[in-house]
């Protein structure tokens, strides 16, 4: 077993590394996405005994990681950039919100006789994953302190979810296309924005021109950031320290000089993928394994009322089929995979604002989450 911290550490960053190269090299592991393959890694290397299930060092990596990656990834959002999605596609993706929070609450009441007593903390972390994206399952996750072995399983779910619902949402296209427009006529184009490219959305997490200087700001920013979330939560205990780190990395962002820094997704990705290891590494694969097929169908029953709230008011307010869709895909898949369904439906004009409303999803996926998780935690017995 690598215990030794120090090399432990460099096996694990070869592991990332390895991760990275199988995801650009096999268009099949791209659809699963590195991210998930480390968490895998770190579940099958850890139950054969190769890297440590639990040690102080394992547990400060993840304590750290997160926190890094949601201050430089949210660094990220700009509040002035909903003025180019246009209140239809953010209205829409309020309304995507409205669905996930609607669907977790429900999912979470159904099952929470099979998913145990931690089932409020899956209802607020799949919230704010539907919300967001992967960082937000993993800070919400993290926040709510739910077991390894519930977090890892919850998190290889979530992430079967994003093609299926893009598949999902190819056929709804199709099916609902002439009531959407009979009711809402053709969609508009004001905001439409700049072309995108999905290879070139990608490379902004994995790839990026950085200065000296730049990195040193963007390396101390989190540590500062930590530093007040921590005071922060000492003194209002009410409120999950994770908050005030969302909040303290929103209002940083509007800052134009840090707007202006460039690596900081593909720092804060590059941290993700250490976090998922390791809580790879601290989980029990037999746990894993039972927990599955529960969570699957929780996973997809959340999504069909979240579908059944975003196109039915959708409908119902006369919005274009194409913000709904993309509007419900940046919400649940995230700013790429909205991209790459509207690429697919050929929604060129809608592309641009579906992935400002995705990238700024980042931010306010952990408000969604904790608000969600508290609500259930006083409904739920137990």
């Amino acid at each position: 077993m690598i215990a030794q911290p120090l090399l432990l550490l460099a096996f694990l960053l070869l592991l990332v590394w390895g991760a990275r190269e199988a995801e650009e090299r096999y268009p099949l592991l791209r659809k699963v996405s590195s991210a998930v393959i480390c968490t895998l890694l770190g579940i099958l290397l850890a139950n054969v005994g190769v890297i440590p299930r639990g040690s102080e060092f394992m547990d400060s990596l993840s304590r750290y990681a997160i926190p890094y990656a949601i201050v430089l990834f949210v660094l990220s959002t700009r509040f002035a950039d909903l003025k180019k999605a246009g209140p239809r596609m953010v209205f829409g993706f309020g309304l995507a919100g409205v669905g996930t929070f609607v669907g977790a609450v429900t999912a979470s009441l159904l099952f929470a006789g099979m998913l145990g007593p931690e089932t409020w903390k899956l209802g607020g972390t799949f919230a704010g994953a539907f919300f967001g994206g992967g960082l937000n399952f993993a800070a919400v996750g993290q926040g709510l302190e739910m077991t390894p072995s519930l977090f890892a399983g919850a998190f290889v779910v979530d992430n079967l979810s994003t093609v299926p619902w893009m598949l999902g949402q190819v056929a709804l296209a199709s099916a609902f296309g002439a009531a959407f427009l009979r009711r809402s006529g053709p969609p508009e184009t004001a905001g439409s924005g700049p072309a995108m490219d999905s290879d070139a959305l990608r490379k902004t997490w994995t790839e990026a021109k950085l200065s000296v200087s730049h990195l040193a700001v963007l390396a101390a920013l989190p540590l500062l950031a930590l530093t007040a979330a921590h005071q922060l939560g000492t003194l209002v205990p009410g409120v999950p320290e994770v908050l005030w780190l969302t909040t303290i990395a929103l209002i940083l962002g509007q800052i134009p000089a840090v707007a202006r820094l460039r690596g900081s997704a593909m720092l804060s990705y590059f941290a993700l993928h250490v976090f998922f290891l390791v809580i790879g590494a601290a989980s029990d694969v037999r746990e894993v394994i039972s927990a599955g097929p529960w969570l699957f169908l929780y996973m997809i029953l959340i999504i069909l009322i979240h579908a059944a709230v975003v196109y039915g008011v959708g409908w119902l307010a006369r919005f274009d089929l194409a913000t709904v869709t993309l509007a419900s895909q940046a919400a649940v898949g995230g700013p790429g995979s909205a991209l790459a369904l509207g690429m697919a439906l050929r929604w060129k004009e809608r592309i641009a604002p579906a992935v400002i409303v995705g990238i700024f999803g980042y931010g306010l996926g952990n408000y969604l989450g904790f608000a969600t998780a508290a609500l259930l935690q006083g409904i739920l017995p137990g």
